[in-house]
This record gives structure tokens, C-alpha cells and sequence, in this order.
């Protein structure tokens, strides 16, 4: 064989290998990404059944899904929304055994007149709570927001649209909707809100084609969801009076050490302003300290 050919021969191989050798790298990178991207789901997931937040029921279903799902199709929406991320190590605070803790919530706010007055009785019984707001760009708003963090209660997402249609229609309207309010909260009040509560509680008829793809992929980006364990059913269809309000929370049961109670700042919630003095008083009374959320808070969860 001439030495020519012997050349071509090598110059050939030469030329094969690098190219095996660039298309293994793209290949294993990809790969590695995907695997690894993965990989950071199902370990929020372990770290969200460690702490207790979710069930093992409820992990077996969200690594199914992570397991089934077309990879593309995962990363399609975990690409969007780059901003959308908070730093949680899912380390809850102990809690004692001897304590009783109750967490007032408040949603569909800010409402002027409304959350303004829960504000005033809040800060005249020197008691801080928790506020899951909606969007609105009026002045007046914008100065709830602020007054709410101003005064040390915890400001967390709702929703901007609070169409429950809209939001729950898919994983990414869910995200551009959260994305809309979150800014807007982080630009006006330069926090940056950790907690939110789902539109409806976590589970509900409106999400359930998606509520295991939504769960899992807001754990991942850090957030941490409250849904409730006592409500003073304020927002019901059939409005209830003053002293319904009131009993709803203070006849909820005592065997509950750490209470989420769900209420509302919304345009027609006049009576949970007139039961919200009571209502504290009576807290305290049975031996409840109350206190707004963190992310340090174990949440309560809706069960599937």
C-alpha cells in the first residue's frame, strides 16, 4: 500500500473520530441535561415528602408523572419564566408540642375599604397576618401592597386574574399569570413573594387535569403553597352574617394546634371586617398565638 494511501486511510479515520466524538458529546450533553433536569424534579419532590408536605401517595403520583411525561414536553414550560424561582431548602421550624399557633390568611385582595380596615384592626390589636393577593395597578392598591409589608404582615400570590378558567387551562397560563402578579408585587413593594395560595385550594375542579404537573412544577422552582385547615367560609355564595363568620373560626376544632384559617379581603367581605376583632380576641382567648406565614411555616396541604 502506498504511502498515500496510507495517508487517506488515516486522514479519513482522523476525520470519523472527531466527528463520532463531537456527535457523543452533543448527545450525552443533551442527555445530561434532560436526565439531570429531571433528576432536580423528583429531588424536590423527596425533599417535599421529607418535610411532610406532601403524602407518599401523593409522591408515587408526581414521580409517575415525571416518569411518563415526554421529556420535551416537561421542558417546555421549566424553560419559561427564568425569573420565576425562589431559594427554599424546605427546612421546616419544629414545632412545640405545647404551643398553638393560628395563621390568619386573607384572599383576593388588595381591596380599598376592606383590606384598609383589616389592616387598621390588625394593627390596633398589634397582630400580624397573611395577605394572597390579586393584581391591580390603581394607586390605591399600590399602597395596600406596601402598607401590608410596611406593617410586617406576609405578602404571598394568588392570582393576577383570578379566572380560574384561564389559569388552569395548562401548566404554562398557570405560570404566566403567577409571573404577571409576582412581578408586579416585587416592583412595588421590593419583595419578592416566597408563599402563595392556589385560586380554589391546591386541588379543585377547575385544575384537576393538571393539578399533579402544576404542583410538582412549582415545587421546583421553590415556591411553597398554604392550602387551609379552618375557613370562616366568607366567600360563599349564600353570604354569611357577622356572627357566622366568627363561630366558623372560633368553633373550628381545638385539637388543631396550628390553624390556617382562610378568609377574604375582597369587595364583598364588609362582614369579615365587622368578625375580625371577635374573632382575634377569641383566638387569643382559647390560647392561640397568632402569626403571619413564611416559607419556614410547614404548610397545610389538600390531600388527593
Amino acid at each position: 500500500m502506498s504511502v498515500k494511501k496510507i495517508k487517506q486511510i488515516i486522514t479519513i479515520t482522523v476525520i470519523v473520530t472527531i466527528v463520532l466524538l463531537i456527535f457523543s458529546t452533543v448527545f450525552f450533553a443533551v442527555r445530561y441535561y434532560k436526565v439531570n433536569n429531571k433528576y432536580n424534579g423528583v429531588e424536590a419532590l423527596d425533599k417535599a415528602l421529607n418535610r411532610g408536605s406532601i403524602t407518599e401517595t401523593e409522591f408515587e403520583r408526581l414521580v409517575s408523572y415525571l416518569d411518563s411525561v415526554d421529556t420535551e414536553g416537561t421542558i417546555a414550560y421549566q424553560s419559561l419564566y427564568e425569573d420565576l424561582y425562589v431559594d427554599n431548602d424546605f427546612v421546616y421550624e419544629e414545632i412545640d408540642e405545647e404551643s398553638r399557633t393560628c395563621y390568619l390568611t386573607f384572599d383576593d385582595g388588595p381591596t380599598p375599604g376592606v383590606t384598609t380596615e383589616i389592616l387598621d384592626i390588625l394593627k390596633a390589636l398589634d397582630v400580624k397576618a397573611t395577605f394572597f393577593v390579586t393584581y391591580d395597578d390603581s394607586e390605591a392598591a399600590k399602597e395596600i401592597y406596601k402598607r401590608i409589608v410596611d406593617e410586617g404582615h406576609t405578602i404571598g400570590i394568588h392570582t393576577a386574574s383570578h379566572d380560574y378558567e384561564g389559569i388552569y387551562r395548562s401548566v404554562d397560563d398557570y405560570l404566566s399569570d403567577f409571573d404577571k402578579i409576582s412581578k408586579h408585587v416585587e416592583q412595588i413593594t421590593g419583595v419578592k413573594p416566597e408563599i402563595f395560595r392556589f385560586p380554589g385550594g391546591s386541588i379543585n375542579e377547575y385544575n384537576k387535569h393538571i393539578h399533579v404537573q402544576l404542583i410538582s412544577e412549582m415545587l421546583r422552582r421553590g415556591y411553597t403553597y398554604y392550602d387551609w385547615n379552618v375557613s370562616a367560609s366568607d366567600a360563599a355564595e349564600d353570604k354569611y352574617d357577622f356572627y357566622e363568620i366568627v363561630n366558623n373560626v372560633l368553633n373550628s376544632s381545638g385539637e388543631i394546634k396550628e390553624k390556617i384559617v382562610l378568609m377574604h379581603d375582597g369587595d364583598r367581605n364588609e362582614h369579615t371586617v365587622y368578625a375580625l376583632e371577635r374573632i382575634i380576641k377569641g383566638l387569643q382567648k382559647q390560647g392561640y398565638t397568632l402569626a403571619p406565614l413564611n416559607k419556614d411555616v410547614k404548610p397545610v396541604i389538600f390531600s388527593y
